[in-house]
């Protein structure tokens, strides 16, 4: 069940809102402050945060939204009736947040939850499909490798040659298994020059680092290795 963290001081709000999100099949906990934000996180460990900017305490929903900035990732949704160009900079100068303005329908705030919960799923699911070795990052989703600000483009063969060795690394992968998943054919010497050409492209990229190798060995293929 998802968790949402609810932090809202107006106590009949507070409850309609938390009331309709259980109805939803969410788990919520309401709170009316963002005094101990970092303890109540820690504690309840939320998926998402509805968090009301117009708190009347010392500190506002935007100072509690950056407070949980230097600790947490998890998104926040800010319910506000400002309507002020500053405090909208103010609120998306926030990483990972959006803007619910009030008064609002729950069908709203239910949409809003929604989107920013798919969204920070597709960026988890990107987020395992990354590997580092290295210095090194290495994105086949976005086709290409990243080493200390530079940032290299690969095409698609490029990618999943080196994406089945960074699967299999430290551990030779032989060069007719490679062509096979790779060009999906068991013409192995067709492919042989193809492949051999993508290995001395993803060399020339891995290059800059002197601990990270493509090894090749005769009957053994090739492994991606790091010294």
């Amino acid at each position: 069940m998802t968790k949402i963290l609810l932090i809202e001081d107006d106590i009949n709000l507070g409850t309609t809102l938390m009331g309709a999100l259980e109805m939803m099949d969410y788990e919520v906990r309401h709170v009316f402050n963002g005094d101990n934000i970092i303890k109540e996180l820690a504690g309840f460990q939320p998926e998402l945060i509805l968090l009301d900017v117009n708190l009347n305490t010392k500190l506002d929903g935007f100072d509690i939204g950056k407070l949980i900035r230097k600790k947490y990732e998890t998104p926040i949704i800010f319910t506000t009736s400002r309507d002020e160009s500053e405090d909208f900079k103010n609120g998306f100068s926030i990483a990972n947040i959006d803007y619910v303005r009030k008064p609002y329908r729950v069908m709203e705030i239910e949409m809003r939850i929604r989107n920013i919960l798919s969204k920070k799923a597709s960026y988890e699911d990107n987020r395992k499909n990354i590997f580092q070795f290295g210095n090194f990052s290495f994105f086949p989703t976005e086709q290409s490798i990243k080493y200390e600000g530079s940032k290299f483009h690969l095409n698609n063969y490029e990618t999943a040659v080196l994406d089945l060795l960074c699967r299999n690394k430290g551990t030779f992968i032989c060069k007719r298994e490679i062509i096979e998943l790779v060009w999906n054919t068991d013409q192995h010497k067709l492919k042989e020059g193809a492949l051999n050409n993508i290995l001395s492209n993803l060399r020339k990229y891995l290059k800059p680092s002197a601990t990270i190798e493509l090894e090749c060995r005769i009957h053994l293929g090739v492994k991606l290795a790091i010294r």
